[in-house]
């Protein structure tokens, strides 16, 4: 039965170089974000970590061989009608699939999925860094496989400053649009919230919070700790040391370039927020965090 490793959070959490750590175990893989699958990768021909474009890649081309029964159109209607924050509501409380042909439908195509992936890569855990909350309730239910979920945070300014001044391609092969302090910490609410009530849902055995920043001061033990959730104890570890890993070739979907790394990969914090922000954007993203930075131990005054 194939297992799905689904990492929650906002965008620019560290969430591209927390999946290469857990992919790098032995029977994971990282599969980057998938619920962006059928829409924009395929419907854009974007490129895999790897380089080559999606239908092209030697890991993707085989799991699409395995789906060529699937119409693609049809999986990306399905997508954007289900995979949408204002849906969360209905997704936490929906308990008849058959009163939602459109979501019946994407679980269906989606098991499918990371089966083919699975059967592909021989790996049995599927790491999807997919974060948003209304796609892993998606997961949550998927026929014949098991969900896992991990709740990563990171200090809401750091978030802010990232969406203000860092700028790559996205996967619709337009630039990702920017967001000032206010718009990306609404965001930041948001999505933390959801994947709260994800959480929840899911039960304390099958999920776990873990702050970016815990992450990065002792990453070997953070990822032996989600590997424990999923699997029991790792019997082996792909760190070189307490802090540098051993990333394989990567074949993630969509995301940040870093994914596109490989070989030996050095976890460290990325701090630069806390010299190059403004004060005014700082500011702004503290008052509008300021009720969850409480609860996940963030102070609201930085040296």
């Amino acid at each position: 039965m194939p297992q799905v490793l689904y990492v929650l959070g906002r965008g620019r959490s560290g969430s591209t170089v927390f999946a290469q750590a857990l992919g790098a175990l032995d029977g994971f893989f990282s599969a980057g974000e998938v619920r962006v699958l059928w829409d924009p990768v395929l419907t854009n021909g974007s490129a895999c970590a790897c380089g080559q474009p999606v239908p092209d890649c030697p890991i993707w081309s085989e799991v699409l061989a395995r789906l060529d029964h699937v119409d693609q159109d049809q999986a990306a209607r399905w997508q954007r009608e289900v995979v949408n924050e204002f849906r969360l509501p209905r997704l936490l409380r929906h308990r008849a699939p058959g009163r939602w042909p459109a979501l019946a439908g994407y679980r269906r195509v989606m098991a499918q999925v990371y089966t083919a992936i699975t059967e592909v890569t021989g790996c049995r855990t599927v790491v999807d860094s997919s974060k948003r909350p209304s796609y892993a309730l998606v997961v949550r239910h998927l026929p014949g496989s098991e969900a896992y979920f991990v709740h990563l945070v990171r200090d809401p300014r750091a978030c802010a400053y990232s969406w203000r001044t860092r700028r790559h391609t996205g996967a619709s092969g337009t630039v990702v649009r920017q967001h000032g302090a206010v718009d990306a910490t609404l965001r930041w609410d948001l999505l933390n919230l959801g994947a709260e009530a994800v959480l929840r849902s899911a039960g304390s055995d099958r999920s776990l919070q873990l702050r970016y920043e815990d992450f990065v001061a002792a990453p070997r033990q953070a990822v032996d700790q989600v590997a424990a959730l999923v699997d029991g104890p790792p019997a082996s570890t792909a760190f070189v040391d307490e802090r540098t890993v051993r990333a394989p070739a990567s074949h993630a979907l969509a995301g940040n370039p870093a994914r596109q790394r490989s070989g030996p990969v050095v976890v460290q914090a990325d701090e630069q927020w806390s010299s190059g922000q403004r004060a005014v954007d700082r500011w702004l993203a503290s008052a509008v965090a300021s009720p969850l930075m409480w609860r996940y131990g963030y102070p609201l005054r930085t040296r």
